[in-house]
């Protein structure tokens, strides 16, 4: 059984994955956290006596306001840059730390650090006459072996 996703609404953020500065969103980041539970259940008790954690994902969504060949590279999963070239697939999935810096409610800065993360899904970018081209990229999270954490929350009191 899973429960509901809790989405965290970061605002417009600065972005960096692994050593790439990905520059500002455009609209805000959304961070879904998801968490599998299953009942335990005893046959002389009816019902649950007691729940448990079987599985956690964290996945974080974006629209990264400068389309860039650098920032594509790092969006689009299994792609490469090589000088002005992207090409596309035939190379391994990225790999590295997401790093999300926007403000808190109380406007001082939040900062989100996933340990590893991958490019996933789709990636649709838009040409269009006089507008900004916005790359769409989704991350997902691997969990820390070591610990089995996916990253931290800070905010920041200054």
């Amino acid at each position: 059984m899973a429960s509901a996703p809790k989405n965290v609404l970061v605002g417009v953020c600065s972005v960096k994955f692994g050593t790439t500065e990905l520059g500002w969103t455009s609209d805000g980041v959304m961070m879904t956290v998801r968490t599998d539970i299953t009942g335990i259940k005893v046959e002389e008790i009816g019902g649950i006596i007691r729940r448990e954690l079987i599985d956690q994902g964290i996945g974080v969504t974006l629209n990264m306001a400068e389309g860039t060949l650098i920032n594509m590279s790092q969006a689009i999963p299994g792609s490469s840059l090589a000088g002005q070239t992207l090409t596309l697939g035939g190379s391994a999935l990225q790999a590295g730390a997401l790093v999300l810096v926007g403000k808190n409610p109380e406007g001082f800065a939040r900062t989100i650090t996933l340990t590893d993360v991958n490019p996933i899904g789709e990636v649709g970018i838009p040409y269009r006459k006089a507008e900004i081209s916005i790359v769409p990229v989704t991350f997902e999270a691997n969990v820390t072996t070591t610990d089995g954490t996916f990253g931290t929350i800070v905010d920041s009191t200054v």
